[in-house]
């Protein structure tokens, strides 16, 4: 049975999300339609090009992404005291971006002088965006709709673009984070889409190596990408991992078999885990299998448990398909 959203994303359990967005029936809206032997393939370009343009408006991070032929995959971030932060003005401007807003926020950023009825609705509008400003619906709605819309007019016809309901999944740690932006960075090698991630278009570890590679094999944060979550051990906010390390961890894992999944890339095992203080056996198959081995959380067993005992839950069918998956 569906679950309604709001049981699946609960930012005082955790602020991280696995997002996966279909296209409608799996169609190959964004690739090659092998049935009418059309190309689509710069809307995957599109989706791209307003993917990363929304955390600067949001406050919410891409950790990782992958735009596929018929869906694609978000690891996101929010951040809700970046958002708690924000002035007034820092709101309007930011939402201002996306919509028209109102007469009395176009009035205030003009400087005009408001009233104090006017004053007020202001204050309960801005707090209304702020709280859009961090919600993940929003957010997908804005990658959503700008595409179906540019599609529809490309193919001169109405009606949906992409499935009703996009799925997400909570991420409870740092080892949950690392295994679901693995399993995203591998998606178009496990599809034989391209031979190593580092050749895959639309991704993010594509970018990842992109500029890894350029800054001399930097691991500073200001040698990577701006409109990514940055990976860096030396900072909380940041993914707990360097950017070498990080390559290093997604080459290892495709270079294994994937239950079910035809690619994988063809190389030696470097040794890598080790160094990240993870188990082989057990990061390995969370990040392969991840849809099979967790519903809707994705993090350690211990991570999980403590979720369920702070919120009062218990485990029912289809919350967690596998507790030890990531170790104790």
């Amino acid at each position: 049975m569906t679950k309604a959203r709001k049981r699946l994303v609960n930012y005082t359990a955790t602020t991280k999300y696995l997002i996966t967005c279909r296209c409608v029936r799996r169609a190959f809206l964004c690739g090659k339609d092998e049935y009418t032997n059309q190309y689509f393939e710069h809307r995957r370009a599109w989706v791209e090009d307003i993917l990363l343009k929304l955390p600067s408006i949001f406050a919410i991070d891409i950790a990782s992404y992958a735009i596929m032929n018929n869906h694609y995959h978000l690891v996101i971030s929010v951040n809700v005291k970046q958002a708690e932060s924000w002035s007034a003005a820092e709101v309007i401007k930011r939402w201002h971006q996306l919509y028209t807003g109102t007469m009395i926020s176009r009035a205030f950023l003009d400087g005009s002088k408001l009233n104090p009825q006017e004053r007020i609705l202001l204050a309960e509008t801005v707090e209304i965006w702020r709280n859009r400003l961090i919600n993940i619906g929003w957010f997908m709605k804005n990658i959503n709709e700008p595409i179906s819309r540019l599609s529809n007019i490309e193919d001169n016809c109405t009606g949906k673009f992409w499935e009703g309901r996009y799925k997400s999944k909570a991420i409870l740690d740092d080892e949950g984070l690392l295994a679901a932006m693995v399993y995203v960075d591998l998606n178009p090698v496990r599809a034989q889409m391209t031979k190593t991630p580092e050749e895959s278009e639309y991704t993010s570890i594509k970018k990842r190596s992109e500029c890894f590679k350029k800054s001399n094999h930097s691991n500073l944060v200001k040698d990577q990408p701006n409109d990514l979550l940055p990976l860096s051990k030396h900072c909380k906010t940041h993914i707990q991992i360097s950017t070498k390390a990080y390559l290093e961890l997604v080459d290892w894992t495709g270079k294994q078999c994937a239950e079910s999944k035809k690619g994988k890339i063809d190389s030696e095992l470097p040794d890598i885990l080790t160094r990240l203080d993870l188990s082989e056996t057990l990061f390995l198959n969370a990040s392969l299998n991840i849809n099979n081995s967790f519903a809707n959380l994705i993090g350690k067993a211990s991570s999980i448990d403590q979720h369920f005992s702070k919120f009062g839950l218990k485990r029912a069918c289809g919350w967690v398909k596998s507790l030890s998956v990531l170790g104790l």
